[in-house]
């Protein structure tokens, strides 16, 4: 089981489109970081850090609010991915300890206040 999570460079973890950092978290607590896909795109920038984490073995996906909007969470929801909730504004390291002590819950639902309406495609 691997945890997908994206961090700015401050090291606060941040809704997936606002991170510049893509951590992959492995069950033996290794990190994996790579650059953010959404950040060379103007579209589908939700979606394309989704596929990313999925394809580097993510099953898990930290999520404070607004990190899915419609889309990418009923694609994050086939791929059966879980989620962990958090508030805004936390710090990596807070994340990391809580999944170390296993004090953070995971689910397969996030709260529908906090996934956003998916951009109109525009051609």
């Amino acid at each position: 089981m691997a945890i997908a999570v994206v961090v700015n460079d401050e090291g606060i973890v941040t809704p997936i489109v606002e991170g510049t950092i893509l951590r992959i978290i492995q069950q033996d607590h290794s990190v994996e970081d790579l650059r953010n896909p959404a950040l060379d795109l103007t579209e589908g920038r939700r979606g394309a850090t989704l596929r990313k984490a999925i394809e580097l073995g993510a099953t898990t996906f930290v999520a404070p609010p607004e990190t899915f909007c419609e889309l990418s969470y009923k694609k994050a929801k086939e791929e059966q991915i879980s989620f962990i909730n958090i508030p805004a504004n936390q710090s990596f390291a807070q994340v990391s300890e809580q999944l170390k002590s296993g004090t953070i819950q995971q689910s397969n639902e996030l709260p529908a206040d906090e996934v956003v309406a998916s951009a109109p495609v525009t051609k």
